[in-house]
């Protein structure tokens, strides 16, 4: 992860003819994580209900026309339901690498991987998380306005993880629940600075 991080701030010196953005974003995320299954239920499983989370981040934009690449950083935070068996709460760092193309002046789509490293669980009686460093996938589109950037994402986790879910008295076993991100991402995104760079 560490290397990612890096990764990260130095993919703008890569591309010194391209033209350069960078700017901060933030956005709400539909989380629905994935089934619970009950050691004593073997047959039968329950699914999340969406919750709605959020996310704070930076980005940089990186334009070689008509195509771009477009790292970011940011601190996320999803939630799912499962009723009565109470919420699912999990707090990660996420480092998506989009690669985009632009269909019009404005509007463009991208897909890319995004690297995850979850920090911490809330809900039910989680015990461990088989997985903290974890890979997805990303698809989108995204429309700019001016300085202004509002995109639209799905994204689906490739890495298999789980979190345990233990007994009343905090060490038995009693079920799994499937921790792969499957959601929905609005984003609002804000360029800081002026393209640099020349012109492609």
């Amino acid at each position: 992860m560490k290397k990612i991080f890096l990764l990260f701030f130095l993919i703008p010196y890569c591309f010194a003819n391209a033209q350069i953005q960078y700017g901060v974003k933030a956005g709400v995320n539909f989380e629905s994580f994935g089934e619970i299954d009950f050691n004593n239920l073997s047959s039968e499983s329950f699914n999340g209900n969406s919750q709605t989370g959020f996310h704070l981040g930076v980005y940089t934009t990186l334009k070689l026309s008509p195509f771009y690449l477009r790292p970011e950083f940011q601190f996320s935070y999803s939630v799912a339901n499962y009723q009565e068996y109470g919420e699912i709460k999990i707090n990660k760092v996420e480092v998506p690498i989009l690669i985009g193309y632009k269909i019009l002046k404005p509007l463009s789509v991208f897909a890319g991987p995004s690297f995850q490293y979850i920090i911490s669980k809330k809900g039910l009686s989680l015990g461990e998380i088989e997985k903290k460093y974890t890979v997805g996938l990303q698809i989108g589109t995204n429309l700019e306005l001016g300085r202004f950037g509002i995109g639209v994402r799905f994204e689906r986790g490739f890495t298999d993880n789980e979190i345990t879910i233990l007994g009343d008295n905090n060490i038995d076993v009693t079920g799994r629940v499937d921790a792969r991100p499957k959601q929905w991402v609005i984003t609002l995104s804000y360029n800081l600075n002026r393209n640099k760079g020349k012109k492609s």
